[in-house]
C-alpha cells in the first residue's frame, strides 16, 4: 500500500525542479439519478363524467321543481285575480240589474198611467155619446136623430183613435226604457271585462305562456313555427321555447319575433299553412260579438 504520511526526516527538499504526479483516478462525470414521477391520485375521467352527469340530473330536477312551483304560484295569482274580477263584475252586474229594475218600474208606472187615461177617455167618450143620443132624441127623430148620431159616432172614433195613440206611445216608451237599460248593462260589463283583462295581461307573466301553449295545441301539422309576441314578452317567451316544444309534439322548431301589432299577453303563430291569431284583443272581440248577439234587436241593428 502506498504511503501517504511522511515524517520530516523522510522528506528530501529539492532545490529545483517539479515533480508531476499522475492522477491516480480519472475525473468522473456526475451521474444523473432519475427522479420518479409523482403518481396521480385524483379522480379519473369516468369519475368526473359521472359527477357531471349527477350534477346535471340534480339541476334538471331542481329546474323542473322551480318551474312547477312558479307555475303553481302563477296559477294561484291568476285565480285570485279572476276571483277579484268576478267580484267586481258581480257588483257592477248587480248595479246594472238595479238600473234595469228601476227602468222596468218606471215603464210599468207609465203603462199604468196610460191604462188609467185610456179608461178615463173611454168613459168620457161613452158619456158624450150617451149625451149626444139623448140630445138627438130630444130634438126629434125626424130632424136631429141622424145628425146627432153621426156627430156622436165621429166624436167616439176621434177619442178611440186618440186612445190608441196614447197606448202605442206608452208601449214604445216602455220598450225603449228596457232596451236602453239592457244596453247600458251590456256595455258596462264589457268595459269592466276589458279593463280587467288588460290589467291581468300586463301584470301576470304566465298569461303569454298559457296563451302560446293553447295556440300551439291548435296546430294540426308538424313544422316550423314563427311566434310573434309583444316586445315586453320576447325574453320570457324565448326562455320557454324548449318547454313549448316538449309540451307540444307537433312543432319542429320555434322562432320568437317581436310584433307591435300584438298586445302583452297575446301572440300570433305563423306556419307554412297559415296563422293562428291568439291576441288578447282578438279573443275579447270574439267574446264581445257573442255577448252582443244576445243584445236587443234595435241595438244589433244600430251596431
Amino acid at each position: 500500500m502506498a504511503k501517504n504520511v511522511f515524517r520530516p526526516t523522510e522528506v528530501t527538499q529539492l532545490s529545483s525542479g517539479r515533480i508531476v504526479l499522475d492522477t491516480p483516478f480519472k475525473e468522473q462525470k456526475p451521474v444523473e439519478v432519475p427522479v420518479p414521477a409523482e403518481e396521480y391520485s385524483g379522480p379519473t375521467a369516468d369519475d368526473l363524467r359521472r359527477e357531471a352527469e349527477a350534477f346535471r340530473a340534480q339541476w334538471e330536477e331542481e329546474k323542473a321543481g322551480m318551474i312547477a312551483s312558479a307555475q303553481e304560484e302563477a296559477e294561484n295569482i291568476v285565480k285570485e285575480a279572476e276571483e277579484r274580477a268576478f267580484q267586481v263584475l258581480k257588483a257592477k252586474t248587480d248595479e246594472g240589474e238595479k238600473l234595469k229594475q228601476e227602468a222596468e218600474d218606471n215603464a210599468a208606472e207609465i203603462e199604468s198611467e196610460a191604462e188609467a187615461r185610456r179608461d178615463e177617455i173611454l168613459k168620457e167618450a161613452n158619456d158624450q155619446l150617451e149625451q149626444i143620443r139623448k140630445d138627438a132624441y130630444a130634438e126629434g127623430f125626424e130632424s136631429g136623430r141622424e145628425e146627432g148620431y153621426q156627430e156622436g159616432r165621429g166624436e167616439v172614433e176621434r177619442l178611440v183613435t186618440h186612445l190608441h195613440g196614447i197606448i202605442s206611445s206608452a208601449i214604445e216608451k216602455r220598450t225603449e226604457i228596457i232596451e236602453e237599460s239592457e244596453t247600458q248593462v251590456i256595455n258596462l260589463v264589457l268595459l269592466i271585462a276589458k279593463k280587467v283583462i288588460k290589467v291581468i295581461s300586463e301584470n301576470q307573466k304566465n298569461v303569454v305562456i298559457n296563451n302560446v301553449i293553447q295556440a300551439l295545441r291548435k296546430l294540426k301539422s308538424r313544422g316550423d313555427v314563427i311566434l310573434r309576441v309583444n316586445l315586453e314578452d320576447v325574453d320570457l317567451t324565448t326562455d320557454h321555447v324548449k318547454d313549448f316544444m316538449r309540451m307540444v309534439e307537433n312543432v319542429r322548431s320555434i322562432t320568437v319575433m317581436e310584433d307591435s301589432r300584438v298586445d302583452r299577453g297575446g301572440c300570433i303563430i305563423e306556419t307554412d299553412f297559415g296563422e293562428i291569431d291568439a291576441r288578447i284583443k282578438s279573443q275579447f272581440n270574439e267574446i264581445e260579438e257573442k255577448i252582443l248577439e244576445m243584445a236587443p234587436i234595435r241595438e244589433k241593428g244600430e251596431a
